[in-house]
This record gives C-alpha cells, sequence and structure tokens, in this order.
C-alpha cells in the first residue's frame, strides 16, 4: 500500500511531466522553448509534520510535533493543529502549539498541517489520545 507521502510525490511527479509536456519542455526551474525566455519553478506542497504528541491540561492540550520532511521547496509559514472530534483549531509558527477551549473529561487526538506559499499540505498522522482535566 502506498503511503500519504509516496502518493503525493507520485502526484507531483505526474503533474511536473504533464505540465512539461503542456508547455513545451519547460520543468522544474528550466526554460521553455528555445529562444522565448521563458522560465517555471514548480513548488510543491509541504509534507505532513511527523512524531505528533499531546499533553493535556486544563482545557486545553499543547501539541508538539518535527517539521515536515520536506518543504515542498517552499518555507513553511504556519502550522495549524487539529483536535478530533470539536475540530477545534490552533496555528503557530512552530512546535509546541497550545489548542484552547477543549472540554475537560473528553477524549481528544491532534493532527497537524504545515502550510506555505504553495498552499497547505496533507495533515499528519493521529496523535495519542488526551483527556483534559481540571488541575
Amino acid at each position: 500500500m502506498v503511503g500519504k507521502a509516496s502518493a503525493v510525490a507520485i502526484a507531483a511527479v505526474l503533474l511536473a511531466a504533464t505540465l512539461s509536456w503542456a508547455f513545451g519542455g519547460v520543468g522544474f526551474g528550466g526554460a521553455g522553448r528555445a529562444g522565448d525566455g521563458a522560465s517555471m519553478t514548480f513548488y510543491l506542497m509541504p509534507g505532513p509534520p511527523t512524531c505528533v504528541t499531546a499533553t493535556a491540561g486544563h482545557g486545553e492540550a499543547t501539541v508538539s510535533f518535527k517539521p515536515p520532511e520536506s518543504d515542498g521547496g517552499s518555507p513553511i509559514i504556519r502550522y495549524t493543529v487539529t483536535s478530533h472530534p470539536g475540530k477545534i483549531k490552533a496555528t503557530g509558527k512552530q512546535s509546541p502549539i497550545t489548542v484552547k477551549g477543549l472540554s475537560n473529561g473528553k477524549a481528544y487526538t491532534f493532527t497537524v498541517s504545515a502550510s506555505s506559499s504553495s498552499g497547505t499540505g496533507l495533515a499528519s498522522e493521529p496523535s495519542n489520545s488526551v483527556v483534559p482535566k481540571a488541575e
């Protein structure tokens, strides 16, 4: 079975090959047809962050993670953490990120996605389950 990251890489290569053919040989950073001065650079979306772990607090959870293996060629500008259930979101520029507004006594997992100027990549695998509680 092909993993998410592999599927994204395969799709990116197929897209690049299709665009290269459609634009007369324009490729990754290369020039177009001779004499036309065309140049295109393709950026891919970042991969999913890895090693996502959560620690519960009072009505919140702190989520730590490692950056994706690939930023897709464009710097990551934001990470988004999403709770499951509830889809409560929190954003930040680096790990860790605290998600507030969670219900004490309810179990949550979290996923993290990375965004660059090219778009938002796939979400990470879910974190461990945590249950916020009153201190």
